[in-house]
């Protein structure tokens, strides 16, 4: 009697475990977290926050400039966050291009994902409390305003921004060529 055993190398094992369509995605998604967390550390780090000076009476006020620079931290994310959408949906076409509906659907989960990752992050690392830091400040404090996304119509940037490379990928890809035999084309007769 003869003990049959089975050896598959490690090779073997990762080319059989990415043919399967479950592990594309979770791998997908997870890359799709971790781009979030990185755009989400890149947002609070080069988003321009504007300032309120305290006066000697006690007010805060805001030049002109400075207020209209309010929405640059919405302009900052958007954009971040539509670069990453961009790359996302490239990869998610060509890693799942050939599993059907899956290439439509996980990229715009993964973007939604990465974006809404990305806000809270941001919002976690970024400046916060600035109630608290205003009612505390003296006369001549400048005080920054918090990190927040004031327009959360931003977080669709991403997924529209993943969508296009896909569509223009399905519009313009080559498709495989597929032969047929012979005596299917109706040749040879």
């Amino acid at each position: 009697m003869t003990d049959d055993v089975l050896v598959l190398s490690r090779k073997g094992q990762l080319a059989e475990l990415w043919d399967s369509t479950a592990w594309r995605v979770a791998l997908y998604l997870a890359a799709s977290v971790a781009l979030g967390v990185a755009a989400g550390l890149l947002w609070s780090a080069l988003a321009p926050l504007p300032a309120y000076t305290i006066n000697d009476d006690m007010t805060a006020v805001i030049n002109e400039r400075a207020h209209t620079s309010i929405v640059a931290a919405d302009v900052a994310f958007t954009f971040i966050t539509g670069v990453v959408g961009l790359l996302l949906g490239a990869v998610g076409w060509v890693i799942l291009h050939r599993q059907g509906w899956v290439v439509i659907v996980v990229p715009l989960v993964g973007a939604l994902a990465c974006a809404l990752t990305a806000w809270q992050v941001g919002l976690l690392v970024g400046e916060s409390g600035f109630v608290d830091r205003l009612a505390t400040a003296q006369a001549g404090d400048v005080v920054r305003v918090d990190l927040d996304l004031r327009a959360l119509s931003a977080l669709l940037a991403a997924p529209f921004a993943a969508i296009t490379p896909i569509m223009l990928m399905a519009a313009f890809w080559p498709e495989p060529r597929v032969e047929r035999p012979a005596e299917e084309s109706g040749e040879g007769h």
